[in-house]
């Protein structure tokens, strides 16, 4: 089975940042609450940290991956196949069930939590993939498929799991691609080409790839103390709201999470594989779920607030995912 490490930071094994990196992302989120607790209207402020930290963790994935291997990911029809039947057939059946199991007294909320759980991410999943040592290069690819599906059916899911037509910003979400995926390609492929034809392709590899990796940590401890310092208000203002999303956030989180190490071990997917199956079907698309809410249901600002709570639960479970997938890959190395 091959077991290629598709990450762009240390091939020699896990450093001292590897291993306390799960417990610098936890005291990043206490920051956040803290800055979110005692410094409010400069918390509220953070909106456009947190865009140009994902902005920056985005460019600095991109950079330190090879084009060719984006397109040979083109080729790998299993892996993303098996996808796409969790996030559009099997995610939305279950985001009802699990609504109708946890939140049948909470109708707004529960509507929050179908829209929340059917936008497969477009992003952010490939940062934790990336930190998992997974298959970035086929999760880009991945993003394409994610883009143009959930578009084209939420208005279905909408229609008949939650019982309302509503129409899709499909431009707002044309947009976040742009700024997201698009751009910091670009700007990628030109760092690359100007580092290998000025400094060689020694210096990319050796020098400026090591750069990235710090790059990309630090700009993600700056997105999670915003987003949680941005964010931190709602859990001291709605905290009956969080406590019923947690009990249905959990139990999805954690069994699609399994079912997808199940899915990879019967098909027997690489490492990089079953870690990009993990994120793509976890992951969620916070910021297009955010916009539907607000446009799509205006008489009812539960919906939205349910979408926002997502992600705040979400976090902390993605980085438990991330060490959880880490061990994998050091075990079946072992084996």
């Amino acid at each position: 089975m091959e077991r290629r490490d598709y990450s762009i930071g240390n091939k020699r094994g896990l450093t001292l940042l590897d291993k306390i990196q799960p417990m610098i992302l936890i005291f990043s989120i206490l920051i956040g609450l803290f800055i979110a607790g005692y410094f409010p209207k400069f918390a509220v402020s953070l909106g456009w940290v947190i865009s140009f930290g994902i902005f920056l963790v985005i460019y600095s994935i991109l950079t330190g991956i090879e084009l060719k291997e984006i397109l040979l990911a083109f080729k790998n029809l299993k892996t993303t196949l098996i996808a796409l039947i969790v996030n559009f057939l099997v995610v939305p059946l279950y985001a009802w069930l699990l609504g109708y199991i946890f939140l049948k007294s909470y109708p707004d909320i529960w509507v929050g939590l179908i829209l929340y759980l059917i936008t497969p991410c477009i992003g952010w999943y490939l940062i934790f993939t990336d930190l998992a040592g997974g298959n970035v290069p086929l999760g880009i690819t991945l993003l394409a498929w994610n883009v143009i599906l959930q578009i084209a059916l939420m208005p279905v899911y909408l229609r008949f799991l939650a019982g309302k037509i509503i129409s899709v910003d499909i431009f707002q979400i044309l947009k976040s691609i742009g700024i997201f995926l698009i751009l910091p390609l670009l700007l990628g492929r030109l760092t690359r080409s100007f580092f290998i034809k000025i400094k060689r392709q020694n210096y990319f590899e050796e020098t400026f790839k090591p750069f990235l990796s710090w790059l990309k940590f630090v700009a993600l401890i700056v997105v999670i103390i915003s987003m949680f310092a941005s964010q931190g208000n709602i859990l001291t203002k709605n905290p009956s709201i969080v406590i019923v999303m947690i009990l249905p956030g959990i139990v999805y989180f954690f069994s699609i999470f399994i079912l997808s190490l199940i899915l990879g071990k019967i098909f027997r997917l690489p490492y990089g594989d079953m870690a990009l199956l993990s994120f793509t079907t976890t992951a969620r698309n916070s910021e297009a779920s955010v916009a539907i809410a607000v446009s799509a249901f205006p008489a009812n600002p539960l919906v939205a607030l349910t979408v926002v709570i997502g992600p705040i639960i979400e976090l902390p479970i993605l980085i438990i995912f991330t060490q959880i997938l880490l061990w994998i890959k050091r075990y079946m190395k072992r084996v």
